[in-house]
């Protein structure tokens, strides 16, 4: 048994193949980038080795393969499943299979005969429509049993920063409660743009095109916030603190909706379930910075970091630092993450669309939080 799913208002269509047992076997992710056009972006098989797993079960056996219209493409094999490790090579799907026509709704057959899908044979199709309420915030299943793919949300950006809120860390044995925000340093932005990146990519240009929004041209505070724990480390207990989240405020005004930040060149209707675009990340470290400056300010920021301090470095006792252009007064301001990978950018608006933040979450540590139920 096989099924489509279509959701043009989100530009998807999804298909799944399944076995005997129902279980999901096969799946194609589809994305209508094009007039006409639909684009690969994502295809997996699972193989269940033993009759008793379940649907997509963390231990069967699973290949992957993911396209981007840019030539960028990856083939993962996971022989124990999520549970082992998984070997990446390139894909040596044809290019021109990347690219599928658009059919006309009702009209399957073509689409279902094309080798990507993995049938052969007749195919009997069997319709079923449905309004698809809109799509959950908390990325819940709708009624109909699915929903089309939904990227990443913002990490709670307005309880982050709520003093008093009340979370459950995984790894914690007690309630964390949010502290009052830091304001621990500010930046200068006299070209009216903020860039987000790491720091360490700036004087080579390692990071290509910047992460780049438009704000007023002023100074802006840089806020952190967090929760204190006790901790315990061979035998001693102290207490600990971890920070969730740093960001830029730009508003008092309330923040009544929060976006992903799209880098340059990346397309948003990519995004598959619970993905996120966001900069890359490798030395533990990221940085609002004024773009216009950005090589001269990472190089001074890079060469004080690796020479042991300097006097156009100026930090902060708990890991900030800020680097400014005398002749623009454009600033750098850095600050520790996690940890590497990718990390998103959040932007707050106004009711009238104007930006109020722009945070940067610690995804590691916010991974881990829930809200407390009380």
């Amino acid at each position: 048994m096989a099924v489509l799913h279509v959701a043009w208002s989100e530009q998807y269509l999804g298909f799944w193949r399944f076995d005997s047992s129902g279980r999901r076997v096969f799946e194609a992710d589809l994305r209508r980038l094009e007039p006409g056009r639909l684009f690969l972006r994502h295809l997996a098989e699972w193989r269940y080795e033993q009759q008793d797993l379940p649907d997509r079960s963390d231990e069967a056996l699973r290949w992957t393969v993911d396209l981007y219209p840019d030539g960028k493409n990856s083939r993962g094999l996971y022989p124990r499943g999520r549970l082992g490790g998984s070997t990446h090579t390139l894909v040596d799907l044809p290019r021109d299979l990347w690219w599928l026509p658009v059919p006309e709704f009702g009209r399957w057959e073509h689409l279902l005969a094309a080798g990507q899908l993995g049938l052969h044979g007749t195919v009997e199709i069997v319709e079923e429509t449905a309004n698809i309420a809109p799509q959950s915030t908390t990325g819940a299943a709708e009624p109909f049993g699915w929903r089309p793919p939904v990227p990443a949300t913002a990490p709670w950006p307005d309880e982050l920063f709520t003093p008093g809120f009340r979370f459950v860390h995984r790894h914690r044995s007690e309630p964390l409660t949010i502290e009052p925000v830091r304001t621990v340093i500010d930046i200068s932005l006299p070209s009216g743009r903020l860039a987000v990146c790491d720091p360490s990519y700036l004087p080579d240009g390692q990071e290509g095109d910047p992460l780049v929004i438009e704000v007023p041209r002023v100074v802006y505070p840089v806020q952190e916030t967090g929760a204190s724990y006790e901790d315990e480390m061979f035998g001693d207990r102290f207490t600990a603190r971890d920070t969730y989240a740093v960001r830029l405020l730009v508003s008092q005004k309330p923040t009544v909706s929060w976006t992903m930040a799209i880098p340059p060149g990346e397309d948003a209707r990519l995004l598959r379930d619970g993905q996120c675009f966001g900069f890359g990340v490798d030395s533990a470290t990221g940085c609002f910075v004024d773009p216009t400056a950005r090589t001269e300010l990472g190089r001074r920021y890079v060469r004080a970091l690796t020479s042991g301090g300097g006097e156009d470095v100026h930090g902060t006792d708990d890991g900030y630092s800020k680097v400014t252009d005398d002749a623009t007064g454009a600033e750098l301001v850095t600050f520790m993450l996690g940890g590497d990978g990718v990390h998103p950018v959040w932007v707050g608006r106004d009711a009238s669309g104007e930006v109020t933040a722009v945070v940067v979450a610690n995804s590691f540590e916010v991974g881990y939080l829930e809200p407390l139920d009380e």
